[in-house]
């Protein structure tokens, strides 16, 4: 049990991220999605993070460091190349929101349930 405690909590944050963006995606005014699609945008939200953001997760757990300046910032970048080539582009006016909303949400997750239990083993 104890050798998938790492497996879990990257799928807590992966549901949890997922929610929460699509969340924002549905209260956002700019956006502002109707509620009903959040059982398309949760599934989505969750596949674009395992391809996108785990990866990352996985090779900074390498050097944890919960809440790191840096980890935003590529997660940031990998938002904005997401955005620039799989979804719309960066020319709607709810790119920009979308991009930080996505990397701040994954970035605090992260941070609270996959890096910190890391740090504290190494």
């Amino acid at each position: 049990m104890h050798s998938l405690q790492p497996f879990y909590k990257i799928l807590i944050t992966l549901f949890i991220s997922s929610i929460l963006l699509g969340l924002f995606v549905c209260l956002f005014p700019p956006i502002q999605a109707e509620p009903a699609f959040l059982i398309f945008y949760i599934p989505i939200f969750f596949v674009f993070y395992f391809v996108f953001a785990v990866p990352l997760q996985l090779l900074f757990s390498l050097q944890p460091k919960a809440f790191h300046p840096l980890y935003l910032a590529a997660y940031l970048l990998i938002a904005m190349v997401v955005m620039l080539f799989f979804i719309d582009g960066i020319g709607s006016k709810a790119s920009l929101p979308i991009i930080i909303m996505s990397s701040l949400i994954y970035w605090t997750c992260d941070s609270l349930f996959y890096q910190r239990m890391h740090e504290k083993n190494t």
